[in-house]
């Protein structure tokens, strides 16, 4: 008898578990899914990237290496004009090497009018004996006849000087004005000091004064801080979607400040470390302000589509397969349906439809793995 109530007790439990589960079937069978509409409205595309913050018009003034800087008449942060003087050198050598080529040349051209004026009195006294041959030639004296045999031994021995010895010394002449200018080109080039020839703020300074200026850094960095751009670098998928003009928006520390794509060059950069290439592009900043420092890194956003009236739904609706296909869920009667779709431009939230759907549609929002075609749904919230 205990073991026949036992018997019964167990197949009443069974029993419950399989009402329970019928029961509960017609509602688990009906997956719960969240939509949205398809909608008419506007669709803006963007891309995200760093820029690099750097002065639109900047300029590293190296000045003439390996000569003494006597004064520095700058600090970094001061502000300088087109003419300022931004150090002085020690000229005392430029000086001397002026004064010395003016001498060599002095000495070029004293020779070469010396040799000139040879020339002319060899020349001269020649023409003079020829004369004085011709006028003995046949004469009987005893006299001339004796004279005229000297003239002609002292004409046969006389050398004249030649035209390529002239040519020689005025080569020389030529040699030591050009020394003579090159000398007064480096004094001139320096006798003033390093100049300014932009507006800007000194960002950098190297020179010492005391010490000679060296050739690996520049001695002076100016730029003008009230001009700013953004640089970047793209990949070439993304440089393949910029162009000069685009709007752009570049944030820093909660700041916002519009810009615009002013540049873009015409050749990608290789970076042999990463085996790959990047594109350079500047962006125009309109509003820089006291916050925003050279060499900051700042977020940017680039406006690379931009389309109005057009049929768009959340992108998280989009469905893709092993080839890249893609459809959403539309929900008809209770029932979601998988509906291939064609695609058009593409934020960051929406995309655009071109094919597939029509305003006012039930477009299944995140759908699950567990969601197929003709699977029975129930719209969250839809009884509530």
């Amino acid at each position: 008898m205990k073991k026949k109530s036992i018997i019964i007790i167990v197949f009443a439990i069974l029993a419950v578990i399989v009402a329970v589960r019928l029961l509960g079937r017609d509602r688990t069978d009906a997956l719960t899914v969240r939509i949205t509409e398809a909608e008419i409205g506007d669709i803006q595309s963007w891309l995200s990237t760093n820029a690099l913050v750097q002065s639109s018009d900047a300029k590293s003034y190296y000045g003439t290496s390996g000569l003494k800087v006597t004064k520095i008449h700058v600090e970094v942060g001061d502000t300088v004009r087109k003419g300022d003087v931004i150090l002085e050198y020690d000229i005392s050598d430029l000086k001397a090497a002026v004064d010395q080529a003016e001498i060599q040349y002095e000495n070029a051209l004293l020779n070469l009018t010396d040799l000139i004026k040879q020339k002319e009195q060899v020349e001269e006294d020649m023409a003079d004996i020829e004369a004085e041959i011709l006028r003995l030639d046949g004469s009987k004296d005893p006299q001339d006849l004796a004279n005229l045999q000297a003239l002609i031994q002292k004409r046969d021995v006389m050398q004249t000087i030649s035209e390529e010895k002239i040519k020689m010394l005025e080569n020389s002449a030529a040699l030591a004005k050009i020394g003579l200018d090159t000398a007064r080109s480096r004094l001139d080039d320096v006798k003033d000091g390093l100049i300014s020839d932009m507006e800007g703020t000194v960002t950098a300074l190297n020179a010492v004064e005391g010490a000679p200026l060296g050739m690996t850094q520049p001695a002076v960095v100016v730029q003008d801080l009230n001009n700013l751009k953004g640089v970047i670098y793209l990949g070439k998928y993304d440089a393949a979607k910029i162009s000069t003009g685009q709007k752009a928006v570049l944030e820093y520390s909660g700041h916002y400040y519009d810009g615009v794509v002013s540049f873009i060059s015409p050749a990608a950069e290789i970076n042999l470390a990463a085996q790959s290439a990047f594109l350079m592009a500047e962006i125009d900043i309109a509003n820089p302000d006291a916050l925003l420092k050279v060499d900051f890194d700042v977020n940017a956003d680039i406006l690379v589509g931009e389309a109005k009236n057009l049929l768009k739904i959340p992108v998280e609706c989009i469905k893709y397969d092993k080839k890249n296909n893609t459809s959403v869920f539309v929900v008809e009667n209770g029932v979601a349906r998988l509906t291939q779709v064609s695609l058009g431009l593409q934020s960051d939230s929406d995309v655009e439809v071109l094919e597939g759907l029509k305003p006012g549609d039930k477009v299944v929002l995140n759908p699950s793995v567990d969601l197929g075609d003709g699977v029975p749904v129930v719209v969250e919230g839809a009884g509530q």
